[in-house]
């Protein structure tokens, strides 16, 4: 007797390597945001400046290009924080990033709140990842970095942070852009958030933008035409080095001079007249914005300069939330913009908004001025130990 035999038809054939196709796709497809995992980048650091305040850093994969990374910076009394220490999430502005890029408490809000106890996380967003030297050309991945994929990438950041700590609420914190962040972060996770505290931004209504973006291009350059990002480089360098040394440009006598002048002018969203920072007006000093500018990311992604990424069904969970308030408003900018802070404080459903408008202040003076240590850093430890359970 022959033994039996087991023909394979074509269809079975098919459907086998269409099978181990899909399963080879499942293994090497990266890992969702939502569960990204973040991975030390080496031993913290004790901050010269700050003795006993430390910085770690983490960072996670969220993609299949170079560029998909984001990254989290923990500054905290260390090395070993106190479980119980309130915690706070901090989303940075346009082409800013979490690195501490200053150990002075007086001009740095994540020293600052660490050395009165709190628990600080800032982002790295993507963009902190593309390498300055990148062309433009280069850049076509951005047009798919979104509000809702950095969203997506924030939460993925503040579960890490919910583990790390063993809490389930913090409170959370943007600047600039950093603050419709940290809106849409309530809207979508309001039970994670015990307070909002907000440095000079709001949020778009639906169907709104933030900004107008007629470029073309997929990436924002943050170099200009005559200041352009190398040129713009040397000169943080040049104050950072020596701020009273022969300026670049010749109608200016040092390189302090010239800085204070090109913050001052900042034109575009900022105004002209004081906007982006007014060190004219003795709120901010040279050597410390140099230090706060040399270190932010080139690039940023132009589509998030389009439609809202709020929908009135995130606005009414918002309303709902209850989440406390704090925000901050410089006057620099136009005279609409602390109405326009002050509307979004409103937005919670809180009864009672603290809204503080900070006359004469430009935008980078909230974070980083001259008088940011009593107007602004104060009274955020105040509300995070009046509102801490």
């Amino acid at each position: 007797m022959r033994a039996k035999t087991h023909s394979t038809s074509a269809r079975e054939r098919l459907q086998g390597e269409i099978f181990i196709a899909l399963l080879a796709c499942l293994i090497t497809l990266p890992a969702p945001a939502n569960a990204a995992d973040f991975k030390a980048g080496g031993a913290p650091r004790e901050l010269k400046g700050a003795p006993g305040i430390y910085e770690w850093h983490y960072e996670a994969i969220v993609g299949a290009s170079l560029f998909d990374k984001i990254g989290l910076h923990r500054v905290a009394k260390g090395p070993n924080p106190a479980a119980s220490s309130p915690v706070m999430f901090y989303l940075p502005g346009t082409n800013m990033n979490g690195e501490v890029a200053l150990d002075d408490p007086r001009y740095s809000l994540p020293v600052y709140l660490a050395e009165h106890g709190v628990d600080f996380w800032a982002l790295d967003y993507r963009t902190h990842f593309i390498p300055p030297t990148t062309e433009i050309k280069d850049l076509a991945e951005l047009k798919n970095w979104t509000n809702e994929l950095f969203a997506s990438d924030i939460d993925a950041a503040a579960a890490f942070v919910k583990r790390a700590t063993h809490q389930d609420k913090f409170f959370v914190a943007g600047f600039s852009r950093g603050v419709e962040f940290a809106y849409l972060f309530a809207a979508i996770n309001p039970a994670s958030v015990g307070g909002l505290v907000l440095y000079d931004g709001f949020f778009p209504p639906p169907g709104r933008a933030l900004i107008t973006n007629s470029s073309g291009d997929y990436a924002e350059d943050l170099g200009g035409k005559h200041l352009t990002f190398d040129k713009r480089e040397k000169l943080m360098q040049m104050v950072i080095e020596n701020p009273d040394q022969p300026a670049p440009i010749p109608k200016y006598k040092t390189a302090r001079e010239n800085l204070d002048h090109v913050v001052y002018d900042a034109g575009g969203p900022f105004g002209g007249h004081g906007g982006l920072g007014n060190p004219l007006g003795g709120y901010s000093d040279a050597t410390v914005l140099a230090k706060v500018l040399i270190v932010e990311d080139r690039y940023w992604p132009a589509v998030q300069d389009g439609a809202s990424p709020f929908t009135p069904k995130l606005v009414d969970a918002l309303k709902e939330s209850k989440i406390p308030v704090l925000a901050f408003a410089s006057t620099n900018f136009n005279a609409e913009w602390p109405d326009m802070v002050a509307a979004a404080a409103h937005s919670t459903g809180d009864p009672e908004p603290e809204v503080i408008t900070l006359k004469d202040w430009g935008h980078l003076d909230v974070i980083a001025g001259t008088k940011a240590e009593h107007d602004v850093f104060e009274p955020t430890v105040a509300f995070i130990r009046q509102h801490q359970k």
